[in-house]
């Protein structure tokens, strides 16, 4: 008989508004701008900011002009934050910019990429990338669904069919499952929280049944709504409170959102601001690329891959798989399958998934692994 146990798990995203969010962005359109400038642009960037405020900071390395005061009122501009009476304006809002050229940061790393199969990592650091067949961008429900609420929210904002909503929201979804041997199959949704930001002096209830009917609905598939799924939707009735909390954010504190939001595991080291010779990001997009290709091709039908990498080095230290007992090779037979497949180095990795190209700001605002276009998310075809 087989085994099957019901379980409910949560996963949450946030929008492009969140103050945590808003620095995730700025550090990756600064990143983007140096490699406009230059490829190899070695680049650490971190962000803070508070209401009227953002301050900038870090290193970056082969630059020779940055006007960092440009890029914050563009990327608060874009996402949304327009007006004098939100917590940050473009237009008046302070930018302290302290990023500074520092290139002994990256001792024992070259000033370019004279031997570029040999470039080696410029951090010690483990990454992880997960992937699994329950739905078909083969990424958790939970976490596909929040983001979908997210990037609803964020529609309905630009494009004034809800214009009262403002760019700071948050979004979780609770699914009942059945694991079914190894595997993880939804059966429904079981609640979905939703806050807000929203100009004041909307009705607590236009605003629940507007978010309910052109947010949630047009997000998440009828089949797995039902008459016993919960909506908690601005729950504790706050007009006009940011849904942040105090308005205050950095860098990297939303690395789960910026996953898989909760499934599988997190190596620590966040995103944004760093180059690809930063193993916590670019070895996190090869190791999603090579669960995403083991899963699509059917070896697996969950999988945890790890990479684990040591400054000075361009070869991974380790690999670690797990796919569930859900596939029918052994670790040994699918590392094999990797290294066939695969090349580790960081300066490889860059190469085949175009990490020295200015698409890092995308990656920012809706997860970093919900974007088809995006190399890591097309499968490779595997020679087995």
């Amino acid at each position: 008989m087989k085994s099957q146990s019901k379980f409910l798990f949560t996963s949450e995203s946030v929008g492009e508004g969140h103050p945590d969010k808003i620095c995730d962005q700025v550090a990756d359109a600064i990143l983007d701008e140096c490699l406009k400038q230059n490829p190899l642009s070695k680049v650490a960037i971190e962000v803070a900011v508070r209401p009227g405020l953002v301050i900038v900071f870090g290193v970056v390395h082969f630059i020779p002009q940055l006007d960092i005061d440009a890029i914050v009122r563009f990327v608060l501009k874009d996402i949304g934050y327009t007006s004098p009476d939100q917590e940050l304006d473009y237009r008046t809002c302070q930018v302290m910019d302290c990023v500074e050229l520092h290139p002994s940061l990256f001792n024992g790393i070259s000033s370019g990429l004279e031997a570029p199969d040999d470039e080696p990592a410029g951090d010690q650091g483990m990454a992880f990338g997960y992937a699994t067949d329950e739905t078909p961008q083969l990424l958790p429900l939970t976490l596909h669904l929040a983001h979908r609420i997210s990037r609803e929210l964020k529609a309905a904002h630009t494009n004034r069919i809800l214009p009262w909503l403002r760019p700071d929201t948050k979004a979780q979804v609770t699914v009942e499952y059945v694991e079914d041997e190894g595997r993880m199959v939804p059966t429904r949704v079981h609640n979905v929280v939703i806050t807000a930001q929203h100009t004041p002096g909307v009705p607590l209830e236009k605003l629940r049944q507007g978010i309910l009917d052109k947010v949630v609905r047009k997000s998440i598939p009828a089949k797995y709504l039902d008459d016993r799924t919960a909506y908690h939707i601005q729950p504790t009735g706050d007009v006009g409170v940011s849904p942040s909390g105090k308005f205050a954010g950095v860098t990297g504190r939303k690395i789960v959102v910026d996953t898989y939001g909760g499934w599988g595991a997190h190596g620590g080291g966040a995103f944004s601001g760093k180059d690809f010779r930063q193993v916590d990001r670019s070895a996190a997009y090869m190791a999603r690329w090579i669960a995403k290709s083991l899963v699509h091709h059917g070896l697996a039908h969950r999988c945890l891959i790890q990479l684990s990498y040591s400054i000075g080095i361009a070869e991974p230290l380790s690999i670690f798989i797990d796919t569930f007992k859900t596939s029918k090779f052994t670790s040994d037979q699918l590392k094999e399958i990797i290294r066939k497949n695969f090349d580790l180095r960081p300066a490889a990795i860059a190469k085949d998934l175009n990490l020295i190209d200015p698409i890092y700001y995308q990656t920012a605002k809706n997860g970093h692994f919900t974007n088809e276009k995006f190399p890591w998310e097309q499968p490779l075809d595997l020679v087995l």
